[in-house]
């Protein structure tokens, strides 16, 4: 047996808005006695790291994850009854010039929220997401017995529907349209065709200008599944994305004075990805 895609014209994608504190709204330190607790045993690797964790980084950047990934849990209607706290998540954290890089993981393992550069830029229910049942034909099979709860164009309009919940659409964030909708399906060994309960929506940019076999630029996808009627996998890489600016002490947490950033040298500079001095910083 071997699985397959089936394409199904018509498309979508998903950006997330800003990552941050909402001006007027302090953040709410998550406790500190619970965040070793809560570290993951896999940590980040030191690309494009600044500086090694401090405790009073790692108790905002948690603290600054947990929001933004409850945020989502809100606007999305995700089968998750309360808000997330320490308890609930395993994290990873690491400090970048632009921001934070990082990761929250609910610890049942099903819901995931990326973050990078200051913003959450992937979003996975692993119980419904592409990698539950792609190249596993018993769980292909099952799915395919499972009929859709929506069409292609409501897998679309949901996908338009959770992207404006975050407070981004396709002019903001210069996507192309339409976007296009695919179905997934599976093809058993006698060459019959099944149509699975997931749909895929993706957006080009704008200016892309791919053709034939050539790849082409998709910052920002959906995963809608027809079990749940909800996203199983967001991805959000468009530079057009707003992001929330840094704290005034974000340097400081990490024991770093306030302008490390004019300190360092040009191949420094190149290695935690920040253009040269003199030219516009512009959106890295």
């Amino acid at each position: 047996m071997k699985p397959c895609l089936l394409w199904i014209a018509v498309a979508i994608l998903v950006v997330h808005r800003a990552v941050g504190q909402e001006p007027g709204r302090p953040l709410q330190l998550a406790p500190t006695n619970n965040i070793a607790a809560a570290r993951s045993k896999y940590p980040l690797s030191d690309h494009h790291r600044i500086a090694q964790n401090t405790p009073e980084f790692e108790q905002w950047g948690l603290s600054f994850m947990l929001s933004k990934a409850n945020e989502v849990r809100e606007k999305w209607n995700l089968d998750i009854r309360r808000p997330l706290t320490v308890n609930d998540v395993l994290f990873q954290l690491r400090a970048t010039a632009q921001g934070v890089d990082g990761s929250i993981a609910t610890r049942d393992g099903r819901y995931v929220w990326s973050f990078w550069r200051h913003r959450i830029d992937k979003f996975y229910d692993r119980k419904y997401w592409p990698r539950s049942f792609r190249h596993k034909p018993e769980e292909s099979l099952r799915l395919a017995k499972i009929p859709s709860r929506i069409t292609a164009e409501e897998a679309l309009a949901i996908a338009r529907e959770k992207l404006q919940a975050l407070g981004l659409d396709g002019r903001m964030l210069r996507l192309r349209e339409p976007p296009q909708v695919h179905q997934y399906t599976f093809e058993d060994d006698d060459g019959t065709v099944y149509p699975l309960p997931i749909f895929h929506v993706r957006w080009r940019d704008e200016e892309d200008q791919a053709e034939g076999d050539e790849l082409p630029h998709e910052p920002v996808t959906f995963d809608i599944s027809g079990i749940t009627k909800n996203v199983a996998e967001y991805f959000n890489v468009s530079s057009h994305a707003p992001r929330e600016p840094l704290p005034s002490n974000y340097f400081r947490m990490l024991a770093l004075p306030d302008n490390y950033l004019d300190t360092v040298d040009e191949r420094t500079r190149w290695r935690l990805g920040l253009p040269p001095k003199g030219e516009p910083k512009g959106v890295q």
